[in-house]
């Protein structure tokens, strides 16, 4: 009896430890699918909102809230670095930091606001999808990041299925030019939050993914607080009906702040690769949310051209993560 109670104290402890492990995971799984329901939503939130609000003002309001509620947790991790809690932050960081910001709340929000004006918010789901197709591009330009033929291969698949979306429509109807520019406006923010991912990523390895995220969003928010003399005066704003306030909240609060923290739960419970392949998911979100909340039709060139962005951004990731 006494010889094998070592044995069954460790097992037990094995035992305990594999229970708590799948319980981190559980939890990592739950805080991702939080974030990819809440990011998947976004387009169609601002879709509606852009109905009620102009894209700066909203923009102000939106990534200001945002930033203003943020500030205080940067502040308070500022202090602690300085009284030698944490390592500080050195210029270089600052800097990067800050045009992290910059890429992200003024170079994606902003065309991304502005093109959903024109565009449906289930199209902009599925061009928002090929962030990984740019993300691998952009670091072979700039970085020199090695990247595998398949890669381009899934590359052009994405590409192929942005212009089947944009279709002949968006070059021969009457409104041709809006709905061209807004396409275009989207891919741009694509583009630039690809840029922003590959700027934010040596930070988040030292400073951690939430940490680098908040206070590179309090960063961006600072344009746009300067701005703030061009809100509506707040006799209209006051007539915005229920929805678009629920909607500016979500955004701000939802998209932004809690679902950062949400995903940088589900990162560090659930390792960056598993929590990854939950984003798949965001563009099948936000097609679902725009046909049942904002009453878009799937069309059959919508879902061909998704179909194209889906196996071709899984194509470009799979040769990717074989290739190390």
């Amino acid at each position: 009896m006494t010889a094998s109670s070592p044995p069954a104290s460790a097992q037990g402890q094995r035992q305990g430890k594999s229970q708590g492990q799948g319980q981190g995971q559980g939890t990592g799984l739950a805080a991702g699918l939080a974030a990819v329901v809440m990011w998947g939503l976004a387009p169609v939130a601002t879709r509606a909102l852009v109905g009620h609000l102009a894209p700066l003002p909203l923009l102000v309001l939106r990534i200001g809230l945002s930033g203003l509620v943020l500030l205080p947790w940067c502040v308070h991790r500022l202090i602690r670095m300085r009284r030698g809690g944490t390592a500080r932050l050195r210029r270089g960081e600052l800097g990067r930091l800050t045009a992290a910001g910059l890429l992200c709340m003024v170079g994606y929000n902003l065309p991304v606001t502005v093109g959903l004006q024109w565009v449906p918010a289930s199209t902009a789901a599925l061009i928002l999808a090929t962030e990984p197709v740019w993300i691998l591009a952009l670091g072979r330009i700039f970085l020199r990041t090695p990247v595998p033929p398949l890669c381009w291969a899934g590359a052009a698949l994405a590409l192929g299925g942005i212009a089947v979306l944009a279709g002949p429509e968006a070059i021969t109807a009457a409104a041709s030019g809006r709905a061209l520019a807004g396409t275009g406006l989207v891919l741009l923010g694509t583009a630039l939050f690809g840029a922003y991912t590959l700027v934010l990523r040596p930070l988040a390895a030292e400073l951690g993914g939430g940490t680098a995220a908040a206070y590179s969003t309090v960063a961006g928010a600072i344009p746009y607080l300067a701005l703030a003399g061009l809100l509506p005066a707040a006799a209209r704003l006051s007539t915005l009906p229920a929805a678009a306030w629920a909607e500016l909240g979500f955004l701000a609060l939802g998209c932004t702040v809690a679902g950062l923290a949400a995903w940088s739960i589900a990162v560090a419970r659930s390792g960056s690769a598993r929590a990854g392949l939950l984003l798949y998911l965001e563009p099948v979100v936000g097609v679902a949310g725009a046909v049942a909340l904002l009453g878009e039709h799937l069309s059959a060139a919508m879902a061909a051209g998704g179909a194209l962005i889906m196996t071709g951004v899984a194509t470009a990731w799979l040769a990717q993560h074989r290739a190390g």
